[in-house]
């Protein structure tokens, strides 16, 4: 009887989960993968969920989605398997706790201007063209002094 009990203790005690930003984006996936398996999305849908998951956990580059639209995505999708009901309720209610988390850590990072990893170009060697200063020769102008020719008057005898 005692060990049964003691089953009963540990089933009934809740799992604490920290969440940081890459075990929430984990639980989002798996979640979406059990709403996919109870059938609430359509081809597309599920086509656009798993590129997605790729961009956020394997960080595959994808022409259309980025860090924060494939979040919204997962979250969409997250509320859309709620509606179909796919999960139970203590799934459910984990999920809300995590959404929360997800969507607070989204509008951080939609307030902070995003950086797309890109590969920097070599800069090239531009030669430098120096213009030649030419230095500006001012004439100068210096007064002209004429002798004075004073006639000379001479006698005349």
């Amino acid at each position: 009887m005692e060990a049964t009990q003691e089953k009963k203790n540990v089933e009934q005690q809740p799992t604490v989960i920290t969440l940081d930003n890459i075990n929430s984006i984990k639980i989002l996936a798996q979640y979406v993968e059990l709403a996919q398996q109870k059938g609430a999305f359509d081809l597309n849908e599920a086509e656009l969920l798993k590129r997605s998951c790729d961009v956020l956990l394997n960080e595959v580059i994808d022409n259309d989605l980025n860090q924060i639209n494939s979040r919204q995505l997962l979250v969409q999708g997250i509320h859309k398997g709620q509606k179909s009901g796919a999960y139970s309720l203590n799934d459910a209610a984990l999920l809300s706790k995590v959404v929360k988390f997800v969507t607070t850590h989204l509008s951080n990072l939609q307030s902070q201007p995003q950086v797309q990893p890109q590969v920097q170009p070599q800069p090239q060697v531009q030669p430098q063209v120096q213009p030649q200063v030419q230095p500006q020769v001012q004439p100068q102008v210096q007064p002209q002094v004429q002798p004075q020719v004073q006639p000379q008057v001479q006698p005349q005898v």
